[in-house]
């Protein structure tokens, strides 16, 4: 077996015993509550693909969770900490909505289109200030990011509330026109075609990021910074661009929720998305395939956590504690293999200094 098919096979091992053992550990959790594990992962199963409308909810609930990890995989795999996800996700939620009944004279082929670009573009904006900061200033731009996360949410919620408020006793936007509504597959399901969006957006990443030279120069950045700018790389002008290209991913990530779940923009619809795509990038290996399958497996454990609650004595909660060992066993996997790389480095470079040592 080749290097690559070794390194190919245990990319894909990590993240399914990762998966095996959180659940595990989740049925020890299941065990006190008098239901067998197995019941409830069966009633799990049931709520996330037990039927059509079922797959189409774990789909839909898998989109902005796509959008975010795909807006992650690029940033990570380049080594760009953007952090601010959520904001960049909001901001274009309530763009998009804004554009979509601002212009509602345009026809539906160009309205939607023009709604995400907008979008996308907001995203872009609101992660201008963390990067000029990071650039301009030196501020550290993980902290950066989460304030600006948190002032997005504000500042949505006050445009919502009193600037753009709607007819409905809720902070949310206007609701949008009819023609700007993205194409829906049931009536009784709001998955829709954003999710191939989000596919194509994955398709699209992979070939950026593994059949181009500015792919190339991403992952060396990715890996080794001073590598890449001894190589002849702007090492500052491409972590830009990597940031940007994050942010209007996670943009247009908010127009599927303003134009294709809620028909509109409502305060704090998100549950914690853009953190969550942190965490499905993470399960994906950083890879954009990858992160389809983890965004859909997150999306499987919301929607059938529902049933679970209904069929069984199981608390919903219990998908939230699964996912936050998720989030501490690949926390933990990466800080192992962080410290095995160092352990070899340190050794080689010992090893090189007696050789040294040896030939004086």
């Amino acid at each position: 077996m080749t290097l690559p098919i070794k390194k190919w096979c245990f990319s894909i091992l990590r993240p399914v015993l990762t998966v095996i053992v959180a659940l595990l550990i989740g049925s020890l959790l299941v065990l006190p509550t008098g239901t067998s594990p197995l019941e409830a992962y069966r009633a799990l199963f049931i709520g996330a693909f037990g039927s059509p409308t079922a797959i189409l909810n774990t789909l839909m609930r898998a989109t902005p969770l796509l959008f975010c990890g795909l807006s992650a995989c690029i940033a990570l795999k380049s080594g760009v900490f953007n952090i601010g996800l959520e904001g960049q996700l909001y901001l274009g939620g309530i763009t998009s909505a804004l554009v979509a009944c601002w212009l509602d004279f345009l026809p539906g082929f160009l309205l939607i289109p023009v709604a995400f670009l907008a979008a996308g573009a907001a995203g872009v904006l609101w992660s201008v200030i963390p990067a000029f900061l990071k650039e301009k200033l030196g501020v550290n731009l993980v902290i950066t990011s989460i304030m600006m996360n948190n002032i997005a949410v504000l500042f949505t919620t006050y445009l919502s509330t009193y600037v753009f408020k709607g007819d409905l006793p809720i902070s949310a936007t206007p609701k949008i026109p009819e023609h700007a509504m993205l194409p829906k597959f049931s009536i009784r399901s709001d998955f829709n075609i954003g999710f191939f969006l989000a596919v194509l957006i994955a398709v699209l990443l992979f070939v950026l990021i593994y059949k181009t030279s500015f792919g190339y120069e991403c992952r060396a950045l990715g890996l080794n910074a001073n590598f890449t700018n001894y190589i002849g790389v702007d090492v500052s002008r491409r972590a830009l661009a990597v940031m940007f290209i994050s942010a209007f991913i996670a943009g247009l990530g908010g127009a599927e929720q303003s134009l294709g779940v809620n028909n509109m923009f409502i305060s704090n619809f998100s549950p914690g998305y853009g953190f969550t795509g942190i965490t499905v990038v993470l399960l994906g290996g950083m890879h954009p395939f990858g992160v389809i399958v983890g965004a859909i497996f997150f999306g499987a454990l919301t929607s059938g956590a529902i049933q679970m609650e209904v069929m069984t004595s199981v608390s919903r909660d219990l998908i939230n504690t699964i996912q936050a060992v998720i989030i501490l066993l690949l926390a933990a996997d990466g800080l192992f293999r962080f410290g095995m790389r160092r352990r070899k480095r340190a050794g080689k470079k010992s090893s090189d200094t007696g050789k040294e040592a040896a030939e004086a």
